[in-house]
């Protein structure tokens, strides 16, 4: 009993994180839109690709929350 709550726990946790991780990297996309139209493009490309990250982050904690059996 006790070990199926803390796997349920573990898998809460990881399900809020990746969702935190979604609403940060939507936060992050308009910061590189507003990079793309400033003199600052070169940043736009880099801080894309760290939101693509934190997006693929979100999706592999998702899945290991998945494949969880509390």
């Amino acid at each position: 009993m006790s070990f199926n709550l803390r796997m349920q726990g573990l898998q809460d946790d990881l399900m809020r994180s990746a969702s935190e991780l979604d609403e940060l990297s939507q936060a992050l996309d308009g910061h590189v839109r507003y990079l793309r139209h400033s003199i600052h493009q070169a940043d736009a490309h880099a801080m894309g690709g760290h939101v693509d990250d934190l997006r693929h982050s979100a999706c592999e904690m998702r899945d290991i929350a998945h494949a969880i059996e509390p």
